[in-house]
């Protein structure tokens, strides 16, 4: 009589293991990573109250749910950097595991024979380490954003589909697909491109059916998904409207370039080493061409699961080609969710060419493997973490320096909010009131504001100015001011690339009382 396997062994440890690297990936730098303006409006807008919160959403361009979850993680963990980025981290750890099981479902319907359960332990541990380790998951797991949330919930919809295909699915496993849709939609926007995908997958999948004359399947099939997919588009209403308010915003304030060929091979250059998508082009062709061709061997007699991975892959990038051709939605980050399908081609494709010869699979692995960890040596080294302290250097030297008193000011609330999570209660840090802004309006209250008038009052004490001019002396409203003190700072973000501090008075200005902000 043959013993029951014990669940943590074979495919069990193996998957620990993976998880123990993917994790090991996203805790470098943890806390000196100086959060950036994106993660501090990440901070800002779930401290607000839930009303307020809501509010901050519309006006802003993304949807809800992260916000609010986030706002549950910070009030049992707190608000320091490890617990911003941990929601992440976890939800980035959550990808791998469901990017496991999704490939060991995808595995079950596309192969035949006695060793299916074997050989689905073997591919879903190479999918899963392949997320694991891709630098394009990694960072999009280890800032206080959203899209570490999406790739989980796409990973874990996409595998309760195929799973319930597979089982003729029980309803209760229909709802749990239905609730993984909704909460994807409300995530990210992108997240409608997934949904889309699987919507078709399962058109077409329905058509197959009834090809085959399985009448019976066919009929629970289109019952079980017109219901879920009827109260998954009335749940989702709320987030349409919100959607179509935010589109307008989108087309008056964004700044997102137009779709042009350099823009897409850069893209598919991130898809390899984030943050180089410009400075290498030549090798996002590459990436494109090795992807295309891995789509292809995919297609050539692709069994059910394989149409739902190119599906899932394809079509968000044709939808957003198609939506920026009337306005530009393109940005290469927000790829995130059809970058796991990505991977998952590529690793199919290898599976399909290589069925004779197990030597040449591992050899492909293994070199496909190597190429994603230089990956990650070469991302790392250019986030130039050690010299790149950004705001958080910038208010720690504010702080050891400062005299009591001292206000810190920003002119642009790029600054401004990282500025203010750093800061905290140990000091006064404004934003400068110079009109209405162009971005920023769902963050800025108006006790974050000050106007010239109170900033020149504030110089006779000392005023410490942190942003990107190197001569913000030349600004109307410190004319007459005197420079006492000058720094400089480098951040691993484009936006705060250069960052200086100077500390201005104006001489025999008698210091005055600090008025409180309007």
């Amino acid at each position: 009589m043959t013993r029951p396997r014990p669940v943590w062994t074979g495919g069990g440890v193996g998957l620990l293991a993976v998880l123990a690297v993917a994790l090991a990936l996203r805790l470098p730098y943890l806390t000196e990573r100086s959060l950036w303006y994106d993660e501090a409006s990440s901070w800002q807008t779930a401290k607000f109250p839930l009303s307020e919160l809501w509010q901050s959403v519309r006006m802003n361009v993304h949807m809800p749910l992260y916000y609010v979850l986030l706002k549950a993680w910070m009030a049992v963990w707190g608000e320091s950097v490890a617990a911003l980025r941990g929601f992440s981290i976890t939800f980035g750890l959550v990808t791998v595991l469901g990017i496991d099981r999704f490939a060991r479902e995808l595995y079950r319907v596309s192969a035949s024979g006695d060793d299916r359960e074997s050989g689905a332990r073997q591919f879903g541990l190479v999918v899963a380490g392949l997320v694991a380790v891709a630098p394009f998951q990694v960072f999009g797991a280890i800032e206080a954003r959203m899209y570490a949330l999406g790739t989980a919930l796409t990973a874990v919809s996409s595998w309760l589909l195929l799973l319930l295909l597979r089982q003729q699915g029980p309803r209760w496993l229909w709802w749990a697909y239905g609730v993984s849709v909704v909460s994807l939609l409300y995530a990210h926007h992108y997240g409608l491109f997934s949904v889309v995908a699987q919507a078709l997958f399962l058109a077409l999948y329905l058509v197959w059916l009834i090809s085959l004359g399985a009448l019976s399947e066919a009929r629970a099939l289109a019952a079980n998904g017109a219901a879920v997919a009827a109260t998954v588009g009335l749940v989702y209403l709320p987030g349409f409207v919100l959607l179509r308010g935010q589109t307008g915003r989108v087309q008056q304030e964004y700044w997102i370039p137009e779709l042009r060929w350099r823009t897409f091979w850069g893209t598919f250059s991130e898809f390899l080493v984030p943050t180089h998508g410009f400075d290498f082009l030549h090798g996002g062709q590459i990436v494109c061409a090795v992807v295309v061709i891995s789509w292809l061997v995919v297609a050539v007699r692709g069994r059910r699961g394989d149409y739902l991975v190119l599906a899932s892959a394809v079509i968000p990038l044709l939808l957003a080609a198609a939506v920026s051709t009337i306005q530009p939605i393109w940005v290469a980050r927000y790829f995130r969710f059809a970058h796991l399908f990505v991977l998952t081609a590529v690793a199919l494709a290898i599976w399909k060419l290589t069925r004779r010869s197990l030597a040449l699979r591992a050899v492909l692995v293994t070199l496909l493997f190597a190429v994603l960890l230089g990956a990650n040596a070469v991302f790392w080294n250019y986030l130039d973490i050690p010299n790149g302290g950004g705001v958080r250097q910038a208010v720690a030297t504010i702080l050891a320096e400062r005299c009591d008193g001292e206000m810190i000011v920003t002119f642009n609330h790029h600054q401004y909010v990282p500025a203010k999570y750093y800061v905290g209660d140990r000091a006064t840090v404004r934003l400068l009131d110079s009109g209405p802004l162009f971005w920023g309006r769902h963050l800025i209250r108006p006790t974050d504001l000050i106007s010239p008038e109170q900033l020149r009052q504030a110089l006779g004490r000392g005023v410490w100015v942190i942003g990107t001019d190197p001569l913000p002396g030349e600004q109307p409203v410190l004319a007459g001011a005197v420079p006492l003190r000058q720094h400089e700072f480098h951040y691993y973000q484009s936006l705060h690339r250069h960052l200086y501090v100077h500390r201005f008075a104006i001489p025999n200005q008698p210091p005055v009382q600090e008025r409180p902000a309007p």
